[in-house]
């Protein structure tokens, strides 16, 4: 287990270098694995499961290669300098604490989630808009992986939140008790907003303008955001 000095910079460290693409013999080409126990019925629908450091990803109807693509991106997000060991493995843990992972789709309209075990917590990701050719530093303005986003999700949103809630939980939306994140968040979009403004002041910086999205989801939405725009994922 390493040490990691300080959370802000674990955080881009966390993601690198699955968003700049690298590949590495340290994943298998076949990473497939039986489900745990208490979801294995999921393997009547779901034709593949791996588990990266034991986080679940079902996929149903996909495409070999994206399934891959898939495993391996989970993986180096959580193992980031490949060395076959996690790089923090609280995150891991509060991960499957939380029951928590993928469960793919091949496209928005063929979601199901009857299917999917009461006791999973999926984040869902379809095979239509996972773009392998587009991934990481070959995004474009007109061209993305949404792997990438999807899978971060998870590993922010149920590991390293809850594993460093005074840094970044996205749970509370109460001023006082809101995360360093959050904070940022707020100073980034000009001001607390609980829901999707009318507008936003002149000075933000962050705009997220889906009303569905409260602001737990905010959060959500502005690490990919924030983390990604660092590693220059935005610039093209």
């Amino acid at each position: 287990m390493k040490t990691i000095m300080t959370r802000p910079s674990f955080v881009v460290f966390l993601v690198s270098a699955a968003f700049l693409g690298v590949q590495s013999a340290t994943y298998p080409n076949n990473p497939d694995t039986d489900p745990p126990s208490q979801w294995s019925s999921m393997s009547t629908n779901f034709q593949y499961h791996c588990s990266p450091f034991g986080v679940s990803i079902f996929a149903k109807d996909w495409p070999r290669d994206k399934f891959l693509h898939a495993c391996n991106v989970m993986a180096q997000m959580l193992d980031n300098d490949q060395d076959g060991c996690a790089d923090d493995t609280l995150v891991v843990k509060k991960i499957r604490e939380n029951q928590s992972g993928m469960a793919m789709f091949p496209t928005e309209n063929s979601v199901n989630f009857d299917i999917v075990s009461k006791s999973f917590q999926a984040q869902d990701l379809y095979a239509s808009e996972t773009e392998l050719g587009c991934s990481g530093s070959s995004e474009t303005f007109s061209c993305r992986d949404a792997a990438i986003e999807e899978i971060m999700h998870v590993i922010t949103g149920q590991g390293l939140g809850p594993a460093y809630p005074d840094y970044f939980s996205e749970c509370s939306s109460k001023l006082d008790s809101i995360s360093e994140m959050q904070k940022q968040m707020d100073i980034a979009r000009g001001g607390h907003f609980i829901t999707i403004p009318n507008s936003y002041p002149a000075s933000a910086i962050y705009h997220y303008n889906d009303e569905t999205c409260n602001y737990k989801c905010m959060g959500t939405e502005f690490m990919y955001w924030a983390i990604t725009s660092l590693l220059h994922g935005q610039s093209k």
